[in-house]
């Protein structure tokens, strides 16, 4: 598990509790990768990536709902010094119920329907 997505989580969790609207941070990859994830599950509002000073910046607005933000239920799962790797064949008995749990895969980061479909496991990365 990497450290980048904790510190990720964090800041998100962090701005929606200083009721902010937009964060903006320095962009990578897997940054990438998880903020499109929770942008096709609905949790966050819209993204956009833009140059600053030579660094690829992401700016990431907030979805509200009867003024909750959604990203303050984000639960990191795996930490580094407890990595839950999951395979296919437990990732087909797991239920989240209404939860939505994001995995690292070799595909990038997905939800449980998306690696259940695609037919591969990972590790559980977090849930909201």
């Amino acid at each position: 598990m990497n450290n980048k997505i904790i510190k990720f989580l964090n800041i998100l969790k962090n701005a929606s509790l200083a009721k902010k609207d937009v964060v903006i941070l320095t962009s990578n990859h897997l940054l990438l990768n998880c903020t499109e994830a929770l942008y096709k599950e609905g949790l966050i509002l819209s993204y956009s990536t833009f140059n600053d000073n030579d660094e690829i910046k992401l700016s990431i607005k907030l979805r509200n709902v009867d003024d909750t933000v959604l990203t303050n239920k984000l639960k990191a799962v795996s930490k580094p010094t407890h990595i839950r790797y999951l395979p296919y064949h437990q990732l087909c008995r797991l239920s989240l119920k209404e939860k939505t749990g994001f995995f690292s895969t070799s595909k990038g980061i997905l939800t449980l329907d998306e690696c259940k479909k695609n037919r591969v496991g990972g590790v559980f990365s977090f849930y909201s």
